[in-house]
């Protein structure tokens, strides 16, 4: 008898002493800003599956339509997490700002073509064509963008440039604003091309309004686009440091995102639904399944990766001087474990 009331009295001291560090356990809110994309695939399945919970983060999506919006919701605190490109964190860093990026989110070129059907039959090119030729045909072409200087402007100069041509004489730039608008400038004839990542392109593929014509999340692009920091996650240097645990629990977060999404790709689409309403089931399958080779396993940054960038960026002049591309610069990888 005496031995049995010793063990009660062992196990209920036992959960009052685990009862505090259960009370005590704390959820911090944290919120990242982006364009929606299906880019930002890993992020929201994080939160959709309850892995940021999991691992005592509180994550709040902040929609936004144009990556500079971010950059500015990234320096007044609004947010602590953003996705952005390379010339992004040298342009900034150049201002004083202490910007980094933490995580490799994408890591090619997934932003493709989509030219208006009855351009593309004019221009006598098809996806079957040679890149070269396909580049050739964008001479005079009328390109929609979000914004000036957003990269859905820096991308398709770049590829005139690869063709010869000079984007400020050899085509025309119209500011439309995010994906749907996009659609919908095209579906109106209000302009003939745009580059964007899915699935904005492949819905008017769908509707027979449009035709992806490069393929850059396939691979069908310039090379230098394969192993490309396109889309990295930024956090302010000097909050990251100071807040490691919440930034690592937060890069483990996306890690077991992407481990599980490969496993169950029915159920990931399933929460991506929630986000992209107005793209039908197979799209939405098509965009994810372009998306998936273009993730870079555990979110590693590599310096061949932004490099890439770099330079493809300066040879357009989005980008003026030398950057340094060293790990601890423009990157780091402290907080990926």
């Amino acid at each position: 008898m005496k031995r049995t009331a010793l063990m009660i009295t062992a196990l209920l001291l036992a959960v009052l002493l685990a009862a505090p560090a259960a009370q005590t356990q704390s959820i911090t809110k944290i919120r990242q800003a982006g364009f929606k994309v299906i880019d930002l695939a890993v992020p929201l399945l994080a939160k959709s599956k309850g892995i940021f919970q999991k691992n005592g983060l509180d994550f709040e999506y902040v929609e936004i339509d144009s990556g500079k919006l971010g950059v500015a919701s990234l320096l007044s605190g609004n947010v602590q997490f953003v996705d952005l490109g390379v010339d992004d964190v040298v342009a900034l860093q150049k201002e004083g700002k202490d910007l980094v990026l933490i995580y490799s989110m994408v890591n090619s070129l997934t932003m493709d073509l989509v030219v208006r059907n009855d351009v593309v039959q004019r221009l006598n090119v098809t996806p079957a064509s040679s890149l070269d030729s396909k580049l050739k045909a964008l001479r005079g072409l009328t390109f929609g963008i979000t914004r000036p200087g957003a990269v859905t402007q820096l991308f398709p100069q770049y590829l005139l440039r690869k063709a010869g041509y000079n984007p400020e004489k050899d085509a025309t730039f119209v500011q439309v604003g995010g994906g749907q608008a996009l659609v919908a400038a095209m579906k109106s004839k209000r302009i003939e091309a745009f580059m964007l990542s899915a699935p904005a392109p492949y819905i008017l593929e769908k509707d027979g309004d449009g035709t992806v014509l490069i393929k850059n999340s396939a691979g069908q692009g310039p090379k230098e686009f394969a192993d490309f920091a396109f889309e990295s996650i930024a956090s302010m240097k000097s909050w990251a440091n100071a807040n490691t645990a919440t930034v690592e629990a937060y890069t483990r977060s996306l890690n077991e995102a992407y481990n599980w999404m490969l496993t169950d790709r029915p159920t990931a689409l399933r929460l991506l639904k929630v986000y992209f309403p107005e793209t039908d089931d197979a799209t939405l399958a098509l965009s994810f399944n372009a998306l998936v080779p273009a993730i870079k396993k555990g979110g590693r940054l590599s310096q061949q990766a932004v490099k890439n960038q770099v330079d493809v960026l300066t040879s357009i002049g989005a980008l003026n001087g030398q950057a340094d591309t060293r790990e601890g610069v423009l990157w780091t990888n402290q907080f990926v474990k």
